[in-house]
C-alpha cells in the first residue's frame, strides 16, 4: 500500500531549493529525478530504495511548492510490495516518514 503524508510550513525559514538540497542528502538514496520549476517555487525529486524486508526497491516521490503564504510538500511512499495482497512490511511507510522527520526539522508540520 501507498503511503502519502502532506506538510505544511507557514514560518518560512529556508528556500524550497535549499530543503531539496537537504533533503537529498539525508535520505542517503539514489536519486531518479530533481525537477525545478516556476522559478524553484515548485520542485519534484523521486528516489527510490531497495528495502530487504520486502525484497524489492520501494519508490518515494516528494513535491514541493511555494506561495506567499506557505510552503506545503506531499511525499508518497510506493511500490515495495510483493504478492497478491501487496504487502510492503511498512517499506512505504518508513520511507515517507524518513522524508518528514527530515521536514519537521526546518518547522513542517503534518496537515490532512
Amino acid at each position: 500500500m501507498a503511503d502519502v503524508i502532506k506538510m505544511r510550513c507557514v514560518n518560512k525559514s529556508k528556500e524550497l531549493s535549499v530543503l531539496a538540497d537537504e533533503l537529498k542528502e539525508a535520505l542517503v538514496s539514489e536519486l531518479v529525478c530533481d525537477e525545478r520549476r516556476l522559478n524553484d517555487y515548485m520542485i519534484m525529486l523521486c528516489f527510490e530504495e531497495f528495502y530487504f524486508r520486502c525484497s524489492s526497491y520501494v519508490g518515494l516521490s516528494i513535491v514541493l511548492t511555494e506561495d506567499s503564504d506557505s510552503q506545503d510538500v506531499i511525499i508518497a511512499g510506493f511500490g515495495g510490495g510483493d504478492g497478491l495482497l501487496n504487502i510492503s512490511w511498512g517499506a512505504n511507510k518508513s520511507f515517507a516518514k524518513r522524508a518528514a522527520k527530515e521536514l519537521k526539522k526546518s518547522g513542517f508540520e503534518e496537515v490532512e
